[in-house]
Formats: structure tokens, C-alpha cells, sequence
């Protein structure tokens, strides 16, 4: 049985896949299909202290629990990575804003605290105030297209080729597409750095 609900914006509904159809499209991911979303899930583990099955499994529980819904007619490998993607991000921003536990490692034989290889509190700040603008137009005009800042984070953490092809869940062409379409966007908003 099906209920409806009556509100505002009940015809975008139809466009989403109910929970159900999520969990069939789960069920029926192929093996290479599989092999993609574990390949993604261990490139976003890099970036924060998530481990990837984790990233999968919580990714997984947002769209059976409905709080995430993908297009109909979306690739759903490309879908849980945006939701993965997401989670890496409030992952992020929570360590930032210093809602996550900093632990402290110490030497086992002395208790003395080990070198921290971590750049320094200069580097990032002048790193932030060399890039910050040039980086939050980047991602403002991208904002829009998750494939766009799959790639760009791809590209940042100096993928290329095969890995990318992956992380986006394209093939050659596919890359070479979202590549066109990055770099006409930044010609756009940077002729002068472009041309």
C-alpha cells in the first residue's frame, strides 16, 4: 500500500525513488558497480578519520532511512558518493569547529609526545589567506554540479586518469566531459589566469 502526503512540494516526491526502490537499487548494484562505491568510500576515508566501510554504511542508512533521496533516473553510484561526500564534509567542518575529541599520542616507552607532522598553525593560515579567495570562488561556481567538486577534490589530492574515472563513476569520455566542463567554468570566472 502507498500513501500520499499532502504538502508543498508532493510533485518533486514523484521524482524521487521511495525508500523501497532505494533498497532494490542497493540490492541490485552489479559487482563492478560494488567495486566503484568501495573504491569512493576508501578515497573519502583518506580525507577524514572515517574508516570507508563506515562512510558506506552510514551513506547506505541515510537513504533506507529517507533522510537522503536520489533522482529517479540518477546514478545511484554517483548519488552515495555525493551522500559520502556530504557526510565527509560535516565529518569537516565538526573537527573545525572543534565538536571532535583531539586525541593526543603519545611514545609508548616515555609518554612523551610524538613529532606531529600536521602543517603548521602559520602554513595553514597562510596558505588560507594565499588560496582562500581564489578556492571559495572555485567552489561557489561548482556549487552546483557534484560531479564538478568530485573532481575537483579528486584533482586536489593529485588523482589522475583511472582513479578519477572511478571517483566519478564515468569512463574515458566521461572524464574528458567533466574536465571540458571544469575548465569552462574557471575560464569563465578567471580569463586572465586561463587564457
Amino acid at each position: 500500500m502507498h500513501e500520499t502526503v499532502d504538502m508543498v512540494g508532493a510533485d518533486e516526491d514523484d521524482h524521487l525513488l521511495s525508500v523501497e526502490e532505494a533498497r532494490v537499487r542497493l540490492n541490485s548494484l552489479s559487482d563492478d558497480e560494488a567495486n566503484k562505491l568501495v573504491q569512493i568510500s576508501k578515497w573519502f576515508a583518506n580525507r577524514c578519520e572515517v574508516p570507508a566501510e563506515d562512510l558506506r554504511q552510514e551513506a547506505i542508512v541515510r537513504v533506507l532511512s529517507g533522510s537522503r533521496q536520489c533522482r529517479r533516473g540518477a546514478d545511484f553510484v554517483r548519488f552515495l558518493a555525493g551522500v559520502m561526500r556530504s557526510l565527509v564534509s560535516a565529518e569537516s567542518e565538526a573537527r573545525k569547529a572543534g565538536a571532535r575529541p583531539v586525541l593526543v599520542v603519545l611514545d609508548s616507552e616515555n609518554g612523551h609526545d610524538l613529532a606531529d607532522n600536521a602543517p603548521s598553525p602559520e602554513h595553514l593560515v597562510a596558505s588560507r589567506v594565499d588560496d582562500g579567495q581564489t578556492l571559495a570562488k572555485i567552489d561557489r561556481i561548482i556549487a552546483d554540479d557534484e560531479q564538478l567538486q568530485l573532481l575537483v577534490e579528486g584533482l586536489a589530492d593529485n588523482m589522475i586518469g583511472e582513479d578519477l574515472e572511478a571517483l566519478l563513476g564515468v569512463d574515458v569520455k566521461g572524464l574528458a566531459a567533466a574536465r571540458k566542463r571544469l575548465k569552462r567554468r574557471l575560464l569563465n570566472e578567471f580569463p586572465e589566469r586561463m587564457g
